[in-house]
């Protein structure tokens, strides 16, 4: 079979797919930057592989939405409501440590230290320098009385963005701390 031969039959064998599959084919939105962005894509995943950041990938997934709706919930003081949106999350996907570090702040705000700390555990130990999860774990860590588990905290905030707002906001709150245990 000649070269062109087979590459109308490949032709023809793509277009009759499409044809058949139609609509089931996955949409995609259009970035500024011209790359199509999936939105198909439920388990997109927050960090770099590797990555240390809290901070959401830049692409616009139902996943993403969720994670900024459950944010926004906690910021507003709902926590019950935002909870239920990160279980969703993490049931999707269960090592997802921005859910779980949210789910924890959750847990700490309600009053359930054991609980929160249980999921500050599980973020860092899979991602030892997540961003997030050390700097809440360090605020629950002084909550319960323990500088020292709180200044370890910061160290190892320091080691991975000295200078960063999580770094600086559990840094100013261990000073308050030790200000307020001296007066």
């Amino acid at each position: 079979m000649s070269a062109s031969l087979r590459a109308v039959l490949g032709a023809s064998l793509m277009l009759g797919a499409v044809l058949l599959l139609g609509s089931s084919l996955p949409t995609r939105a259009q970035d500024p930057g011209g790359n199509g962005l999936n939105l198909q894509n439920p388990y997109a995943q927050p960090n770099a592989p590797g990555s240390g950041s809290s901070k959401l990938n830049e692409q616009i997934t139902p996943r993403n939405e969720e994670y900024a709706k459950a944010v926004a919930l906690i910021q507003d003081g709902q926590y019950n409501d935002a909870m239920l949106i990160l279980n969703k999350l993490i049931a999707m996907d269960p090592i997802d440590a921005d859910a779980l570090n949210q789910l924890g702040f959750c847990y700490q705000k309600l009053g359930q230290p054991g609980k929160a700390m249980s999921y500050y555990k599980k973020v860092l130990s899979t991602k030892p320098e997540h961003l997030g999860a050390n700097e809440n774990a360090g605020e629950l860590f002084l909550e319960m009385k323990d500088l020292p588990k709180a200044e370890k905290r910061l160290a190892v905030l320091e080691g991975a963005c000295a200078g960063c707002q999580e770094y600086n906001q559990l840094k100013a709150k261990i000073v308050a701390y030790k200000l307020a245990a001296q007066g």
